[in-house]
């Protein structure tokens, strides 16, 4: 379903579990860390129950209701040039925020308008079957909406803005959703942004090999603190072949306690540091548990410039 293009996406760019290798960015393309941005600070209640979300990095606003927020998950601002970027909005608490199919959430993308108009740009990348584009105006912006014949939903928006195309989307799965409709209609797109003026943030480096060492003491004491230090605020988790999902590292280490308390226990081999052709650098580990068959899991890493982090837990099935 092209509605949810943008979701799916981030699945795969959070870490490299795809089945081909990762497309490296061109000379081009001026990289931004992956590390996440700092979310902007929400404003006072617009309205009864709802909080403003403000981002002057990427020049838009959106109107949440209690207990939603922004994703760990997102990815934020990928590239300045050209730009890409992306956020998510989830209606529950970090500790829980596991992204996967079937999960409710609006997208908010900004991209380079490529030239085309709101209307046309919905119509190459998100117009389903059974849905049409129109024009519109909302929040005093003209733009277009993508809806669904039958039965009338709005399902996306989409702004051209300084020569960005601003498109927010829901997800449709199941009965109709008021909560997201009205979530979608309280975007505001900014006079002015602020991505790429200011000061981009250093991490504290740390080398591959120390990053192996920490995974296998923390394993072995059992430490989620530590373990989780070792981890990107993101990480994908899935089995292979299969399908992973997006899990912010506090939900990740929540369900680990969770599974410790009951006689997990995962051994790490911090060496030798492979390296896989589709997923890129890794160790393996042998997680087992009492009454169960061992299972092989690899941590992939990656380096965020000077800085590695576990971003993949892979659980490999018999043979791979």
């Amino acid at each position: 379903m092209k509605a949810l293009i943008l979701a799916t996406s981030l699945l795969v760019s959070c870490a490299p579990v795809g089945s081909a290798p990762l497309a490296t960015p061109t000379a081009s393309a001026s990289v931004v860390p992956t590390a996440p941005l700092p979310t902007p600070s929400p404003t006072a209640s617009v309205a009864p129950g709802l909080i403003r979300y403000v981002s002057t990095e990427l020049g838009y606003s959106l109107d949440l209701p209690a207990g939603w927020r922004r994703a760990t998950c997102s990815q934020g601002v990928v590239t300045t040039s050209p730009l890409e970027a992306s956020e998510m909005f989830v209606g529950m608490p970090d500790a829980e925020e596991v992204i996967r199919a079937g999960v409710r959430l609006v997208v908010v993308r900004v991209t380079e308008s490529g030239g085309l108009t709101p209307q046309a740009w919905l119509e190459q990348h998100l117009l389903q079957p059974g849905a049409r584009s129109e024009a519109t105006t909302l929040n005093e912006r003209t733009g277009a909406r993508a809806i669904l014949t039958t039965p009338g939903t709005i399902y996306a928006f989409a702004f051209a803005v300084r020569g960005w195309m601003y498109v927010i989307e829901r997800t449709l799965f199941g009965p109709e959703d008021q909560e997201l409709d009205r979530i979608l209609a309280t975007v505001r797109i900014l006079d002015d942004a602020t991505v790429g003026r200011g000061p981009i943030a250093t991490p504290v480096p740390r080398s591959i090999e120390s990053l192996a060492d920490a995974i296998g003491d923390g394993f072995a004491k059992q430490d989620v603190a530590a373990i989780a230090a070792t981890m990107a605020p993101c990480v994908t988790v899935g089995a292979v072949p299969g399908d992973p999902d997006m899990r912010s590292r506090t939900a990740f280490v929540t369900t680990l306690a969770v599974d410790f308390a009951a006689g997990r226990s995962v051994r790490v081999q911090p060496r030798p540091i492979e390296s896989d052709p589709y997923f890129g650098r890794f160790v393996r580990s042998t997680s087992s548990k009492p009454g169960e068959p061992d299972q092989r899991v690899d941590f992939v890493l990656r380096a965020d410039r000077d800085r590695w982090s576990v971003v993949a837990i892979l659980i490999r099935s018999s043979g791979n």
